[in-house]
Formats: C-alpha cells, structure tokens, sequence
C-alpha cells in the first residue's frame, strides 16, 4: 500500500537524480536495520534492500526501499471534529525541499506534517485558530520540522524519536486560556523543534 503523500518516485524536479553519498546509503542501512529489529522487516527484506541500498546512484533509488516504513511509523491522527462542521486534516508535505507557513494562515484542529530530506517551518504566532486544541502529526524521514508556537502555549509532546530528537526546551510555561498544541508522530534521522517567537529588546 502506498502512501498518498508521495509520489510513485521522487523525480528529477526535487532532486531524486541526484547522486547519493555513502553516508546517505548507511543511513538508509540503519534505518533497515532498525525496521527489521522492531519486527517490521523480515531478515530476508531487509538483506534484500540493503543490497539495493549498496547499490543506490541517486535518491530515486534509496526513497522506495523505506516507502513502505513510511506508512507503517506515524502515529493515527486524532479525530477532533469542530461543532457544527468537518474539517479534514491539512497535510503538508516537503519531499527534498523545504516549505514554511507564517502570518495570518488558518491553523486546522489536525495538521499532518510530513519531511523526507526536507524541512518545514510553521509559525503560529499570528495563525487563526479553529480550536482550542489543535494536532500535529508529524513524520521526519532525514528530515525536520520548526514550529513557533505563542507565548503561553500549553505544549503536549508525544514524538517518537529514533536517531533523532525533540525539543520542546525553548517554550515558557502554559498560561491558562492560551490554545493547547499536541505534537505527536515519528521522526528518524531528523529533529522537531517547539519554540516560542524571540521577544524583540527595545534599544
């Protein structure tokens, strides 16, 4: 089953003809390696797409070896529904290249974000808010996802980090009234950030 967030391919318009370094090769082995020890690859697989790793020219050939990983690793979004009207989750995807959200945009109760050898930055500090509780659901393959959060934001972090990390350090205690934001999801190989804006120092 393939995922409906990417393409059959990456292609050569984001960059999946260009040649692949060794480090990016191995990688993709510990990532196999990895999958294959959480009982989501068989021995045989695993071998099977090492070899093909080892002998991957361009990103083209390393994506698909983990595509299936891809769909396997991110946690379910929760179903939050607005009274009154549906809203479905809005997904953001940066598949070798980087995309950002800022000002005014209008933030959805669940925003599914995902990151392959990309990265995206979401900056709520001036969003509408649908909700009081908003979701985001992330998965960070190589990749990773900023996301500046009002002062005063009650924070619920429930990342998954395998070879990567999340850090929710730079956020000041929740004030009451303020929205809830739940970040949840898996990230490999890649790092999500939670932090509020910089407070401007008058001069």
């Amino acid at each position: 089953m393939s995922n409906p967030l990417e393409p059959t391919d990456v292609g050569p318009a984001v960059g999946g003809d260009l040649g692949v370094a060794e480090s990016d090769r191995q990688h993709v082995i510990t990532l196999l390696n990895a999958a294959h020890s959480e009982g989501h690859l068989s021995a045989y697989d695993r071998d099977r797409r090492i070899e093909s790793a080892l002998a991957a020219q361009t990103f083209d050939d390393l994506v698909p070896l983990t595509r299936d990983l891809v769909v396997a690793k991110p946690a379910p979004l929760v179903n939050y529904q607005p009274a009154g009207s549906e809203q479905p989750a809005e997904q953001i995807v940066a598949i070798f290249s980087g995309t950002k959200r800022s000002g005014q945009w209008e933030v959805r109760p669940n925003t599914s974000v995902l990151t392959m050898f990309g990265g995206v930055e979401l900056d709520l500090t001036q969003a509408i808010f649908t909700s009081q509780t908003i979701v985001v659901n992330v998965f960070c393959l190589f990749g990773g996802v900023e996301l500046t959060v009002p002062a005063g934001s009650n924070v619920d972090n429930q990342v998954i980090a395998v070879f990567g990390g999340a850090d929710v350090h730079k956020v000041a205690p929740p004030m009451t009234g303020a929205p809830k934001i739940i970040v949840k999801g898996f990230v490999g190989f890649g790092g999500v950030e939670v932090k509020n804006p910089k407070v401007k120092r008058r001069g």
